[in-house]
């Protein structure tokens, strides 16, 4: 066990360093209802999945696959300049 107790300032920067690495881990994806042509941006897979009602891996492998979601959802990954 740990003997030791972290200071605030130290809590404050390894919180800080966990919200900035899932952050930078974070892929925008571009949603596009092929029947509509309606696009919508989201900031995860995790964003896009709930709102379509299905997972992140499920999003993930469409991006991969370059598949439909539902017959109906076209995934494509948003470049950032």
């Amino acid at each position: 066990m740990r003997d030791f107790v972290l200071n605030d300032e130290v809590r404050i920067r390894k919180a800080l360093s966990t919200v900035n690495a899932t952050a930078a881990r974070k892929i925008s994806i571009l949603v596009k209802n092929i029947k509509t042509n309606k696009e919508t941006i989201y900031d995860s897979l995790t964003d896009a999945g709930k709102t379509l009602g299905v997972s992140k891996t499920a999003i993930s492998q469409a991006l991969l696959s370059k598949r439909l979601i539902k017959k109906t959802y076209s995934i494509t990954k948003v470049i950032k300049t």
